[in-house]
């Protein structure tokens, strides 16, 4: 519906995002003037609103009160059915608190708090003193850190654990780099170690340009005026006037250029379409959406994973190259296999299994009942309890 001829009580049926990928209005919302007002400012000019059974007529909020007040008295009983008793009082930790209390977690945590500290050292030598970049020793360090996991799938149970860290820049360009070295091994299974350190090398160094922009624009918890956010996104390039002189091969300094790029020609800094776009800043740019839209910033809480794997099912097929995106997405929503999720209807559950053609949606054991969200539409994953 167009956002001119929206009305109070129309609740949105889809999640709308601004034009820089951050959650503007979450999916569910009911809408009152001041949100038809920020949909506007936001340039939103059509947005997906409820309706009922005759596919036309708009759905209030109101009616969806009553309706859930109806569904909450039939299913009250069977929701408040106790959990079955553990065997073990581990058993009833959250999931990421039981996986932070694991031997393997503190291990991971002491070598990814080194590597940060490393890197963080390596980038301002090189700023600051211009110094050479040893690429093979932030690289073994890397693998040092992902040497602590078993496997893909343990990694991202890693990385999850590691949300409470600061999320300043060297966090970041950490967390992209593993990423990025995730996609490659599971979208390119012949990928040679020479073309797996040079991707993961360019996820490290893919935002060293950040350094040269103020810290008090990089810090702002308000919305950045436009000027500001012109500022921000110089970072591609003071990137690659850091690293021009500091003997990367091509490709390295190429995806650290490109990795706002995207492929229907949305980005910058040159608006390149797909076949203009290298298969490594591709993979950045996935690597750096996921990590950056699900850690939390100055400007707002971190987005709950299941959102932004919705965002990216929406979007993958212009935005974003599926040849990477889609087997990336089906190992995130591996890792969050048994984890405690709180639901848009106020219950919490955990995850039991995903519907692989709705991976956003997955079943949700509640209780004793199955909740299958990709049949309750009118319900969604809100947070991860962790």
């Amino acid at each position: 519906m167009l956002t001119a001829r929206m009305k109070e009580g129309m609740i949105l049926d889809d999640d709308v995002y601004t034009s820089e990928e951050q959650l503007l209005i979450p999916k569910g919302t009911a809408l009152t003037q001041e949100i038809i007002a920020a949909l506007k400012e936001h340039s939103v000019f059509a947005a997906r609103i409820r309706v009922g059974e005759d596919g036309k007529t708009p759905v209030t909020e109101a009616e969806v009160k009553e309706e859930a007040k109806e569904q909450e008295e039939a299913t009250e009983q069977e929701l408040q059915e106790p959990l079955p008793e553990a065997p073990k009082a581990l058993e009833n930790m959250q999931y990421y608190e039981k996986v932070r209390e694991t031997e393997e977690f503190k291990v991971f945590n002491e070598a990814f708090v080194q590597t940060v500290d490393s890197l963080k050292d390596t980038f301002n030598h090189a700023v600051m003193n211009n110094e050479e970049i040893d690429s093979d020793q932030i690289l073994g360090e890397v693998e040092n850190v992902v040497s602590k996991s078993r496997n893909s799938l343990h990694i991202l149970d890693m990385l999850q654990c590691m949300k409470g860290y600061d999320d300043m820049t060297y966090v970041h360009c950490l967390n992209v780099a593993i990423l990025s070295n995730l996609i490659a091994r599971t979208a390119i299974h012949d990928i040679s170690k020479k073309d797996l350190d040079a991707l993961t090398l360019a996820g490290l160094l893919h935002d060293i340009g950040k350094i040269m922009i103020p810290d008090e624009v990089l810090q702002k918890e308000g919305k950045l005026t436009p000027q500001e956010f012109n500022l921000v996104k110089t970072h591609v390039l003071q990137g690659n006037n850091i690293l021009k002189n500091k003997g990367m091969e091509k490709r390295v300094t190429e995806a650290v250029m490109r990795h706002h790029e995207r492929c229907d020609g949305s980005g910058y800094p040159g608006g390149y379409s797909a076949d203009k776009i290298s298969p490594f800043a591709k993979i950045l740019a996935i690597a750096d959406t996921f990590d950056a839209m699900t850690s939390k910033r100055p400007y707002r809480d971190e987005i709950c994973p299941f959102k932004v794997i919705h965002m990216f099912e929406r979007e993958a097929i212009e935005k974003y190259d599926a040849e990477f995106v889609v087997p990336f997405l089906h190992a995130i929503v591996q890792a969050y296999m048994n984890t405690e999720v709180e639901l848009s209807n106020g219950k919490r559950g955990k995850v039991v299994m995903i519907n692989k053609n709705d991976l956003s949606r997955p079943i949700v054991k509640i209780g004793s009942f199955y909740c299958d969200l990709s049949k309750e539409k009118d319900v969604y994953i809100d947070k991860m309890v962790v």
